[in-house]
């Protein structure tokens, strides 16, 4: 990476900034005080001011997606991407709009996600009426710009990722005018430049320009590097992304499939990985818990937050199957890192098991060497570990590069900026037991399924 790019990378649960000084990378990452624009802009802030920033040259952004800030008469307010709300709105758009409609508007089948921006918008106006609407990326390039800008990538579902234009026809089947929404650029488009006033605020130079950027997932794909045929991609965090990049794109399937940069992604992303992977590390710290697995080792429901792929079940819940008087906290821990891997075989099964021959892996679930040797062994493929592991951030830092004229297009920055680390190998003395364990695995939700609905409104009513 060329020097003076900085990479702001705003998360689920903290915001990540990278710049490059002196052919080498200063790396903060900042949590959240609040969960709201207030929190994620004063965490910016807070990590900004730590860094040497005297000499940036323009700036990258990527953000969590899903996530949506509306105004209206009574003020701002947010709905976070995990909130479960959109279930009832998204069933009711793909009884209304035939998938041939989305196809020709969005150029992506519609998958069962909540938190796209049609059921997300659908709900919010039940109750609400909104003057404007953006996301966390867009309200940042506004702090920074004072201009509401946004990519295609990040309104995936109301943008046409081909034209890079929203869909005029879906926008009045939920009642929104384009000027209610962020103007639409490219991801290396320069977006607008520091203004004095956030400069004072972030300590960033003023006049600096800011590089549109895209949605988190798909800077980190680049941050990846070119993910080829026969390879897998496997992007960690508070969600977990896990698929194929290909030349078609697949009508058919029950998870997410659209254009990307070069070609299209065909992927399904669970909604708990992360929460169960600190729920276990808070049990054994960084233990290597491979010992654990035996027969009678618990099985783990890994649905802490609810499921997106392949379940798409809001009201699930975590579940540990099989305990004994004998069981261990250590196993309990074990289980639930297995359960993170059955959840992305789960999704890999969905997809049609497509060939692979090696798996990338990318953000903090990355240096989990537990979870590596068992993604390993499930799929049976070498588990390839990057050098720079904040891919999202990476990839926003490439965007902006190009932005002002560092590369002359983004696969050139790919080459130049994306190095392997290490692979591990396969142990496949463990690959019969995993497998075993999964299809007792896959048995579990649909035998509870009912109960967690009962579940919930138990609780509701016990609330009342």
């Amino acid at each position: 990476m060329r020097d003076g790019i900085l990479g702001i990378d705003l998360g689920t649960s903290g915001v990540k900034v990278i710049v490059t000084k002196n052919g080498r990378e200063q790396k903060i990452r900042e949590g959240y005080e609040s969960t709201d624009p207030k929190g994620w802009f004063d965490a910016i802030c807070r990590a900004t001011k730590v860094l040497d920033l005297s000499e940036v040259r323009a700036i990258g952004l990527s953000s969590q997606v899903g996530t949506y800030i509306y105004e209206t008469e009574n003020g701002v307010h947010t709905v976070g991407w995990r909130e479960s709300v959109g279930t009832e709105e998204v069933e009711q758009l793909l009884n209304d709009i035939p998938q041939e409609v989305f196809i020709k508007e969005i150029s992506m089948p519609h998958p069962r996600i909540i938190s796209y921006p049609l059921p997300r918008i659908s709900y919010i106006k039940k109750y609400h009426s909104v003057k404007n609407i953006c996301q966390p990326k867009d309200y940042l390039i506004e702090r920074l710009t004072g201009k509401r800008v946004t990519d295609k990538f990040s309104w995936r579902e109301l943008a046409n990722l081909n034209t890079g234009e929203y869909s005029g026809e879906l926008m009045r089947h939920v009642g929104i005018k384009s000027e209610m929404l962020p103007e639409i650029t490219e991801p290396d488009s320069i977006a607008g430049y520091v203004t004095k006033e956030a400069s004072e605020l972030t300590g960033i130079p003023e006049g600096v320009p800011v590089v549109t950027g895209c949605n988190d997932f798909f800077a980190g794909l680049l941050g990846m590097g070119m993910i080829e045929g026969g390879q897998m991609f496997d992007i960690t965090g508070t969600s977990e992304h896990l698929g194929v990049v290909t030349k078609d794109t697949s009508i058919d399937t029950p998870l997410v499939c659209g254009p990307y940069f070069f070609e299209n992604a065909h992927y399904g992303v669970t909604a708990s990985s992360g929460a169960s992977g600190t729920l276990a590390r808070k049990m054994c710290s960084n233990e290597n818990l491979l010992d654990c697995l035996t027969p009678d080792a618990p099985l783990f429901l890994p649905y802490l937050n609810g499921e997106r792929a392949p379940i798409w079940d809001a009201d699930a819940k975590g579940v540990w199957f099989g305990i004994s008087a004998d069981t261990t906290q250590k196993q309990l821990a074990y289980s639930a890192l297995e359960g993170i891997v059955f959840s992305l075989y789960h999704i890999y099964e969905h997809m049609g098991n497509p060939p692979c021959t090696q798996i990338t892996v990318a953000g903090g679930g990355a240096y989990d060497e537990t979870l590596n040797r068992l993604k390993a062994a499930m799929f049976g493929v070498p588990i390839v570990i990057l050098k720079q592991n904040d891919t999202s951030a990476l990839g926003a830092m490439m965007l902006a590069s190009v932005g002002v004229g560092d590369y002359a297009d983004i696969k050139i920055a790919v080459e130049d900026c994306v190095r392997i680390e290490r692979k591990i190998n396969v142990s496949s003395s463990l690959t019969s037991m995993l497998r075993q364990r999964f299809e007792m695995f896959k048995r579990l939700y649909p035998a509870l399924k009912g109960e967690f609905n009962i579940f919930k409104n138990l609780k509701g009513s016990m609330l009342k």
